[in-house]
């Protein structure tokens, strides 16, 4: 009998046993079941309001938990019940912070779409103002002196644009740009909306349009151009550092994937176009000292266009008076490619990689060549130039040797 009640005895303590460490098992993994549920919710939050409502569910944790405090960390080795609680706080804090940061990137685009804005609307007026004046077949002092005014005006009025559209760019994705490679949707989702509410692509595509047409209604200096094309490659380098990633966030709306394309042709034809007026520039000098030339677009159509004219030009020699060619000769040569050509064009040309130092070293070798054919120095000239210096010295002597005084006899 007392054999039987001594084995009950071990049973049910066996049982016990076995269902308390049940019981310790099943706490500690509801802990980190809650635990990690609270890891996720701090990394899909997309508001502060959310992270509010995760603070309160780890005050509830910690309250839930607090009497298997010994046990958790006991359970949950190398942390410990305080210090699991101390991370999801540590994490909570950091995603707060995004979401201010945030709210201050957004009050400062929100000034600059209005400054945009404003400057927009400037800029159409302006546009508007030029090309009337331009249509006047005959323009005044006073008209030259608006138009000038306004151009001006215009030309200040985008380069503020320009640097606020990129200040937007610079605002809006700065978290973006340091953001993990690989973002979740709700991070995603929410770039899609502040880049929505501040009309982004729009006043990308915007800029690049009004420079166009700021260089079809007006006449641009080297410089001008110049400047031109350092403000399109300083906004390109911006554009295609976030142009790939926004490419990636926007993958599944077909829509803005064809508008990101849309910009990158956007930037190629502003660059084409600056090119373009930057040749055509160049052959206007030729053409209006009637110097016909072969169409350029490239530095490698500009000398060969170049070379092909001064070549017919020596081939012709012979054929046309030599009073014409020598007339053509000093034409181009004087009062187009060493007056305005060479020195003003260029270098610019050059500093952008629209021609290079080989192909300007083959024009002027070409030239000289011209030179000594077309225009050579005649040894003639050379004989000439000392017999006229013989003659200075004989006069210059006959001069000296009036002026001494006779000598006086003595006695």
């Amino acid at each position: 009998m007392k054999l039987r009640v001594l084995i009950i005895i071990i049973i049910s303590f066996l049982f016990c046993s076995i269902s308390i460490a049940q019981s310790d098992y099943e706490k500690t993994q509801n802990f980190k079941t809650k635990q990690k549920q609270i890891e996720d919710a701090i990394k899909n939050a997309t508001s502060l309001e959310e992270c509010d409502q995760i603070g309160l569910n780890i005050v509830r944790l910690r309250e839930e938990f607090e009497q298997d405090k010994q046990l958790l960390d006991k359970s949950l080795y190398p942390d410990n019940f305080e210090l699991s609680l101390q991370k999801l706080v540590r994490a909570l804090e950091v995603r707060k912070g995004d979401f201010t940061q945030i709210a201050e990137l957004t009050t400062t685009v929100g000034t600059l779409k209005t400054q945009v804005t404003e400057l927009s609307e400037k800029n159409q007026d302006l546009l508007g103002q030029i090309r009337q004046l331009n249509l006047k077949v005959e323009k005044d002092a006073a008209t030259i002196a608006s138009l000038e005014k306004l151009v001006a005006q215009l030309k200040s009025n985008i380069q503020q644009r320009d640097l606020l559209v990129r200040d937007i760019v610079d605002s809006l994705l700065a978290e973006f740009v340091k953001a993990p490679s690989t973002l979740n949707d709700a991070e995603k989702q929410l770039i899609i909306s502040k880049i929505d509410s501040r009309n982004l692509f729009y006043n990308i595509e915007r800029t690049i349009n009004d420079n166009i047409q700021f260089m079809k209604v007006t006449q641009l200096t080297p410089d001008d151009l110049s400047e031109m094309k350092k403000q399109y490659k300083d906004f390109h380098k911006v554009w295609e550092q976030i142009g790939p990633k926004l490419a990636d966030v926007y993958l599944n709306k077909r829509d803005k994937s064809t508008e990101i394309a849309n910009i990158d042709y956007m930037f190629n034809d502003w660059n084409m176009f600056i090119n373009e007026e930057m040749w055509n520039r160049v052959s206007k000098l030729f053409r209006e000292k009637n110097l016909k030339l072969l169409q350029f677009n490239s530095g490698e159509q500009f000398t060969y266009s170049l070379v092909s004219f001064i070549d017919d030009e020596i081939k012709n020699l012979g054929v046309k008076s030599s009073d014409e060619s020598k007339k053509i000769y000093y034409t181009f040569t004087d009062s187009v490619y060493f007056a305005k050509v060479e020195p003003a064009w260029i270098p610019i040309l050059i500093e952008n990689n629209m021609m290079t130092e080989a192909n300007k070293d083959s024009i002027e070798s070409r030239i000289i060549v011209w030179k000594e054919k077309a225009a050579p120095v005649s040894v003639f000239n050379w004989i000439y130039v000392v017999l006229i210096g013989v003659i200075v010295v004989l006069i210059i002597a006959y001069f000296m040797k009036g002026k001494k005084k006779p000598e006086t006899l003595t006695s």
